[in-house]
């Protein structure tokens, strides 16, 4: 996700939020501690999602990188080993048939 999107996203949320609260302290000032308290969960919830989202997107770009960097070379390492240890396993077995 985009720092911008995040970030304007938030200030959204923040604003709409604040209007909320300033309504209900005009309309219904009895019940203000309880908005609050809720606008505050909300944006604590909204923050913590919208960081994780974030840390996730830099996490899925840094596999990605790593992929590339490795292009295949994994694979090869792989049939190499495959390749070696059959070898072994050969020369092992002309070794015990020789004694």
């Amino acid at each position: 996700m985009n720092k911008t999107a995040i970030t304007l996203g938030y200030f959204g949320l923040g604003m709409v939020a604040v209007v909320g609260v300033i309504t209900t302290v005009i309309f219904a000032p009895d019940a203000k501690d309880d908005v609050i308290q809720f606008v505050g969960t909300i944006m604590a919830v909204a923050s913590t999602g919208a960081v994780t989202f974030y840390m996730l997107g830099k996490q899925n770009e840094k596999v990605e990188t790593i992929q590339k960097q490795t292009n295949g070379t994994l694979s090869k390492l792989m049939e190499e080993n495959a390749q070696l240890q059959q070898e072994l396993k050969n020369r092992a077995d002309e070794t015990s048939a020789e004694g």
